[in-house]
């Protein structure tokens, strides 16, 4: 049965997935690389910053396809992605 995050350190767990997701596949680090301007040092230089891993939820939420496959592979649902999302700095919630 897919999950929910229940607290910050499992919504950080979540985002930190994301970056392993995106990582095993060398398509997919690339297109984001590309897309975000960043490089693999930043991406380990801000992998326990809250803001950053928001950013990471935020490109993951924008591609359903890309979002779809992270679930899965993850067993969560999309709803506990978003849940997750929200529960990070820079979110719109925080408006």
């Amino acid at each position: 049965m897919k999950t929910a995050p229940k607290d910050a350190h499992t919504t950080h767990i979540i985002a930190l997935q994301f970056i392993t997701f995106l990582a095993s596949d060398e398509t997919r680090m690339e297109r984001f690389l590309a897309h975000s301007g960043m490089t693999l040092g930043d991406l380990r230089d801000h992998a326990q910053d809250p803001v950053f891993l928001g950013f990471m939820l935020d490109y993951a939420l924008q591609d359903e396809s890309l979002m779809l496959a992270f679930t899965s592979v993850e067993n969560i649902t999309p709803q506990a992605l978003v849940n997750a999302r929200h529960k990070l700095p820079g979110s719109s919630h925080d408006l």
